[in-house]
């Protein structure tokens, strides 16, 4: 009876180490899995990151341009208003007609 025992004993423990090494596979499968989802995500923090210090220079560059652009149209409305175009026409010689004529 020993033989037969000893082969009932090798089989269940056999049985068991096939089920250990698939749980050893599972657990695996699972860390590299986390592993790969939490450097996943680290690169897309990463991106998130330096996309939000570009949108900020970007914001800062429309400011500036948008300042720039107000400077330049009240300096626009200052040099072609009627008062500045006299004299300057004034000082180009032009002259006011004294008489209209129609032909």
């Amino acid at each position: 009876m020993l033989p037969i025992s000893n082969y009932i004993y090798k089989k269940e423990n056999n049985k068991n180490l096939k089920q250990g090494s698939i749980k050893v596979k599972i657990i695996f499968i699972f860390v590299f899995l986390l592993t790969g989802l939490v450097f996943t995500q680290l690169v897309f923090a990463n991106n998130l990151a330096t996309d939000g210090q570009k949108l900020s220079q970007y914001q800062d560059e429309i400011r500036q341009l948008e300042n720039e652009n107000i400077t330049l149209r009240a300096e626009i409305a200052q040099k072609s208003s009627l008062v500045n175009l006299s004299k300057k026409a004034v000082e180009l010689g032009f002259k006011k007609p004294s008489k209209l004529t129609i032909l």
